[in-house]
C-alpha cells in the first residue's frame, strides 16, 4: 500500500516562499489534444496529445507577515504579483507535495480577488489563480 499524502502537506511555493494564509491549493492539469482522421483510420477518429495546460488555484485568509519573514509571501505581495506585466509578471514555482515527487516550472498569476464579509466573525479571505508557462518538470 502507498503513502496517503495529507492535504496540509501540499504548497504552492512562489519564487522560493511559501504562501501565508493558504487554507486550500488546486492543481488542475487539462490535457489539449488534435483529433485527425484519415482513409487509412476506417472512419475512427485519431487523438493526439498535443500538450497541458496547467492552472494553480489557492485560496486562504488575508495575512500581513510580521517583518523580517522572508520566507512567506503574504497578501500584499501577492497584491502586488497580480498587477505585474511582461516578464515581470513570470515567477518560479515549486508544487511541494511533502511525499513522492515535488514539481517545479515558471506561471503567471492570473486573477486576484480578495473577500470581506461585513460579520464581524468572519475573516477576509483571497483567492489567486495561476497559469503555467512553459514545461512543469519535477524537482531533481
Amino acid at each position: 500500500m502507498g503513502t496517503i499524502v495529507p492535504g496540509y502537506n501540499i504548497k504552492l511555493k512562489l519564487a522560493t516562499k511559501t504562501l501565508l494564509g493558504v487554507t486550500q491549493d488546486d492543481l488542475q492539469v487539462t490535457v489539449q489534444t488534435k483529433d485527425s482522421i484519415t482513409k487509412d483510420d476506417a472512419g475512427v477518429k485519431q487523438s493526439a496529445v498535443t500538450g497541458q495546460e496547467i492552472t494553480f488555484t489557492v485560496a486562504g485568509l488575508v495575512e500581513v507577515k510580521d517583518s523580517g519573514d522572508t520566507n512567506k509571501m503574504d497578501a500584499d505581495e501577492l497584491l502586488a504579483q497580480s498587477l505585474k506585466t511582461g516578464a515581470a509578471a513570470i515567477v518560479a514555482f515549486v508544487y511541494d507535495r511533502g511525499a513522492g515527487a515535488n514539481y517545479q516550472g515558471n506561471c503567471v498569476m492570473t486573477g486576484y480577488s480578495e473577500s470581506s464579509p461585513a460579520d464581524p466573525d468572519s475573516d477576509t479571505t483571497f483567492s489567486a489563480t495561476f497559469k503555467v508557462t512553459g514545461a512543469m518538470t519535477v524537482v531533481a
